[in-house]
């Protein structure tokens, strides 16, 4: 996989060495509102990172595509964003974006530049993503990309004292290349 520009980001394929460059972004309690998962250790972030660099699934059955998005003039990473493309079958994205870039259009540029991407690269009906009903930020980027509201997952998942909500929003390909 090639790096991906958009107008401030240089957005690379994951590779092992970036773990280490994230590593304290993604130690943010924040991130972790809507998410079951807490900060990773290190060795922890490693290991994933050098089994995401190998691009599938084990059985080969599925692309697990991941990238780390970096502003352009400073090299400062800004968050991570993956898609997981099933063969024949719509795929199935999620993002994050450090807490430092919330709020300055960072997260639509990554996401437009990277589903334009997909779009292009791949014969995919379809993007799909699951958002946590209470993340209000999310749902507004996805929304501001042109996704629709799908569906309603009641108790998706319990985590942190409390069950989880989840809307999933998708595009197609067909709205995604006339927008």
């Amino acid at each position: 996989m090639a790096n991906l520009f958009s107008e401030r980001l240089r957005i690379e394929p994951i590779r092992s060495a970036h773990a280490e460059l994230v590593f304290s972004a993604l130690q943010n309690q924040t991130i972790y509102t809507y998410l079951p998962d807490d900060p990773p250790t290190a060795a922890d972030l490693q290991k994933r990172y050098d089994y995401w660099e190998k691009g599938c699934s084990p059985d080969g059955s599925e692309l697990w595509l991941n990238w780390v998005a970096f502003q352009r003039d400073t090299g400062t990473p800004v968050g991570t964003f993956q898609a997981t493309l099933p063969m024949g079958k719509a795929g199935a994205f999620a993002y994050i974006v450090f807490p430092s870039f919330w709020k300055r259009g960072y997260g639509r540029e990554m996401a437009t530049c990277i589903l334009t991407h997909l779009f292009d690269a791949h014969p995919l009906p379809s993007l799909y993503a699951e958002i946590d009903t209470r993340n209000l930020g999310s749902i507004r980027l996805v929304e501001s990309l042109g996704m629709k509201r799908i569906k309603t997952t009641h108790a998706a998942d319990f985590f942190k004292g409390a069950s989880s909500d989840e809307y999933t929003y998708s595009v197609s390909r067909e709205d995604w290349l006339a927008s």
